[in-house]
């Protein structure tokens, strides 16, 4: 079998099935299954429709041939913190580092 190229798998449409994704990376398709089902498969955005899964070519690409440029852009964070910290008023962050200005903090949605 030939390799896949990237007008190749341009040529594909939008989306692509499990055994084509397969394919294209060289990989038994119950691999790329097994990864899915065990919320594994971080290469590329997985699409549920009903109980098909497609892959987004989109995503093929930008795995193969862009390394540099993740398949869905990263959200920048407001400091060092962990993730769902919810910010009352103004804290310090001395010990952090960070530096949140009062419009990026947040409120608390209950009653004061």
């Amino acid at each position: 079998m030939t390799p896949w190229t990237r007008n190749a798998i341009e040529a594909l449409g939008p989306i692509t099935d499990v055994r084509t994704t397969a394919a294209i990376f060289q990989v038994d398709p119950d691999t790329v299954y097994a990864q899915i089902r065990r919320n594994e498969w971080t290469t590329t955005r997985i699409l549920r429709l009903g109980r098909k899964i497609r892959i987004p070519t989109r995503d093929l690409i930008a795995a193969l041939y862009e390394p540099e440029f993740p398949a869905e852009p990263g959200v920048p964070s407001q400091g060092n913190h962990p993730e769902n910290v919810q910010v009352v008023d103004v804290e310090s962050h001395t010990r952090c580092g960070c530096h949140l200005n009062d419009a990026a903090s947040i409120q608390s949605l209950r009653g004061a």
